[in-house]
């Protein structure tokens, strides 16, 4: 848990301490700046946030107290090795971890304003570099305000750079103020001459927001509120930009900047991606397939077994074919350091989700860059909203197709007989294709199967928690100014 004051947490001040005066004055001053708003943006374990004094785990590092594994293992498709309070849905106010973790971006927002606004406000580069750096950074603020909506519902940002001196505490906006802010935020950035469509072919600024990423935002945001034809336009935009699938799946995590990547968070000896030890049991010596193919982090007598924090659920493992390639990068036995023989029967709490295939090297970073948004996430979620809109039409089957088609399965007859039957084998592609990359939970709520799959697992879960609870030191500095999600105690 990561412990700061509640006047830290909710302070605000001119995040950035800079100004015109002494910084913004060439383009490696902006430069730096906006890559300073990436910070939550790493596989690594974290960082320290200076306004705070405080540490917290960076969005994309594997570790249970980061947004995306602690979000995975609510779901049916990923589970902690051992009992766990996100797993079991007993995430309250005062929980900590994940939510406080998570929580600290809305911080990111207010420095995004900040340096939009520092930008702005400055003669020093060419007007077109100081657009392509406002745009950046408006499509990086509002993918902070889409993480937010997505854990907590619309919260209390600060966009107007001249409140940020002012400490008063707003109440949260209405979902349609919120919405309207992310909105805007991608459509200026879309609109922006300057910015870069894409960054697949300049590897030295590859992990950076581009057109393509803010129109994926706009997808993703309006996939999230169910707004069918504005999620399928913003798909088709994307599906016009020179993206495709390329043919071998486990490529797309072995290597990076593919034809197939539209975001990943990049990872070298500086920031390391340890996913791979997060999913390997800790007496984890030698993996294996359904096909038998092997996996050992190094050799027979020099090896690194795992941390075991997450794990996939037997019953999704069970979900895909033999035949589909995807499932060759999922384990499911091994060889233990005791010299026993693990599986399901014995002893084996769930598959292996390995994805990267490619790291049989005795270390326990990889190195490998975190896929974040992928073609195929566009073809699935233009799949769902042509469904939703028109019922399982040519187009929609012929999208899914290109995925299945490369995993080696066929999309059964039945599956698309009726709107009702696509969608949900919809739902169930998207598990497979895009297992452990962070998007099931949304998936699950938005299908309104979250809770109910929640409850048939054992746990308590209740309607409200599709929502996580606001921190409590937040609720506790705003003297009752902001309101607490529904159904949550201290």
């Amino acid at each position: 848990m990561t412990l700061t004051s509640c006047d830290d947490l909710l302070e605000t001040k001119n995040f950035t301490d800079m100004s015109p005066s002494n910084f913004f004055r060439t383009e490696g001053d902006m430069d730096a700046a906006v890559t300073g708003i990436y910070l939550p943006c790493t596989t690594n374990w974290g960082y320290g946030d200076g306004g705070t004094g405080g540490w917290y785990n960076a969005l994309f590092n594997a570790d249970i107290n980061a947004y995306y594994p602690a979000g995975m293992v609510t779901t049916d498709m990923v589970r902690h090795y051992a009992s766990h309070t996100y797993d079991e849905f007993n995430v309250g106010p005062s929980t900590g971890g994940a939510i406080v973790n998570t929580y600290n971006v809305i911080r990111f927002v207010a420095r995004a304003t900040d340096v939009i606004n520092q930008i702005s406000n400055s003669s020093g580069a060419t007007e077109d570099i100081r657009n392509r750096f406002i745009a950046e950074t408006k499509t990086l603020r509002a993918f902070y305000m889409y993480t937010l909506l997505d854990w907590f519902g619309p919260v209390n940002v600060k966009l107007d750079p001249a409140t940020l001196m002012d400490n008063t505490i707003l109440p949260r906006p209405s979902l349609v103020e919120y919405i309207g802010y992310i909105e805007k935020d991608l459509d200026e950035a879309i609109a922006t001459s300057s910015f870069p469509d894409k960054y697949n072919s300049d590897p030295d600024n590859w992990g950076r927001m581009s057109k393509a990423v803010a129109y994926a935002l706009k997808m993703k945001l309006y996939m999230h509120e169910k707004e069918w034809a504005k999620a399928k336009e913003a798909a088709s935009q994307l599906m016009q930009m020179g993206y495709s699938i390329i043919s071998e799946y486990e490529d797309l995590f072995n290597k990076d900047c593919t034809a197939e990547h539209i975001w990943s968070i990049p990872s070298n000896s500086a920031s390391d991606n340890f996913y791979v030890t997060e999913v390997l049991p800790s007496d984890f010596k030698r993996g294996y397939n359904h096909l038998g193919n092997s996996y050992i982090r190094g050799n027979n007598d020099t090896y690194f077994s795992g941390w075991q924090v997450f794990c996939m659920r037997w019953d999704f493992y069970d979900t895909f074919a033999d035949n589909d390639v995807r499932k060759k990068a999922i384990l499911c036995e091994y060889d233990a350091n005791d010299g026993s023989h693990k599986d399901r029967n014995s002893g084996m709490v769930g598959a292996i989700p390995i994805k990267f295939t490619d790291t049989q090297f005795a270390n326990y970073g990889i190195q490998k860059a975190q896929p974040v948004i992928r073609y195929a996430e566009v073809l699935l979620s233009y799949a769902e909203a042509e469904n939703e809109l028109n019922g399982p039409t040519t187009s929609a089957v012929d999208a899914v197709k290109l995925i299945t088609d490369r995993a080696g399965v066929t999309i059964p007859a039945s599956a698309t007989s009726t709107k009702e039957a696509f969608r949900t084998y919809l739902l169930e592609e998207r598990g497979r294709e895009l297992f452990c990359e962070g998007q099931r939970r949304q998936d699950l709520i938005r299908h309104g199967v979250y809770i109910s799959r929640a409850r048939a697992r054992g746990n308590n879960a209740q309607d409200y928690q599709v929502l996580f609870p606001i921190p409590q030191v937040a609720i506790t500095e705003a003297g009752g100014i902001l309101e607490q999600n529904l159904g949550y105690t201290n």
